[in-house]
């Protein structure tokens, strides 16, 4: 009877062991994947209205879609455009500011796998002429 109950102590032992183990490697797995917050970034914050804005996101979730959302200064938003992020969650877009209205703009973007959404970024359209090209 004594060899029975040294068995089950190690028996217990050693599942207390693997599931230490276990929960251990699963809990650093999780906070490995903790996703990125979603970002853009402009290339500039003051555009003429001839001019171009390269908007860039990342944080995203890879090889999904994520929408654009872009507000005018008169507080209406264009219809949402789908971008597709690549293998590192990024994508990038060309705002052609030529058809926008003079004054501030915002810009954000929501992950659609996720739901989560990026910073507002802003940018001015002026009646600035660009610089003369080189």
């Amino acid at each position: 009877m004594p060899f029975l109950f040294l068995v089950r102590m190690q028996i217990k032992k050693s599942i207390a062991a693997v599931l230490l183990v276990s929960l251990s490697v699963m809990f650093s797995a999780c906070s490995d994947s903790t996703p990125a917050t979603p970002k853009l970034t402009l290339s500039g914050d003051r555009i003429p209205a001839n001019g171009n804005v390269d908007l860039r996101g990342a944080g995203f979730t890879p090889l999904a879609d994520a929408e654009s959302h872009l507000r005018r200064p008169d507080g209406t938003e264009f219809p949402v455009i789908v971008m597709r992020t690549d293998a590192k969650g990024e994508f990038t877009h060309l705002v052609e500011t030529w058809l926008l209205q003079v004054g501030k703009h915002e810009l954000w973007a929501i992950d659609r796998t996720t739901g989560v959404s990026s910073n507002v970024a802003t940018f001015e359209v002026t009646r600035d002429q660009p610089p003369p090209d080189k």
